[in-house]
């Protein structure tokens, strides 16, 4: 909070050149002090932007682990019985 406030007038030795800062700083993007800014709320970007790593996490996982029922060429993890639809005699 202190770096906030201290950028508010912009730099020192900006200022000293003559080329002071129009306006004022301010590092959140609510144009608040940083101890008045509402840094612990999620905006709607921000959330959307997580919601796909929520979901590649999820889709990682159950590559993975599998489907817990899911069935292989070998076995089948449920223990069900698999009846095959092929004909093998033909």
């Amino acid at each position: 909070m202190e770096f906030d406030a201290a950028i508010r007038s912009g730099n020192a030795r900006a200022t000293a050149e003559g080329t002071p800062l129009l306006g004022q700083a301010y590092l959140h993007r609510s144009r608040q002090p940083l101890d008045q800014a509402p840094i612990d709320r999620v905006t709607a970007h921000e959330w959307s932007g997580r919601q796909g790593d929520i979901f590649d996490a999820l889709a990682d996982a159950e590559l993975e682990n599998g489907d817990p029922d899911g069935c292989s060429p070998w076995s089948c993890r449920s223990g069900a019985p698999v009846q095959a639809d092929v004909d093998l005699t033909a």
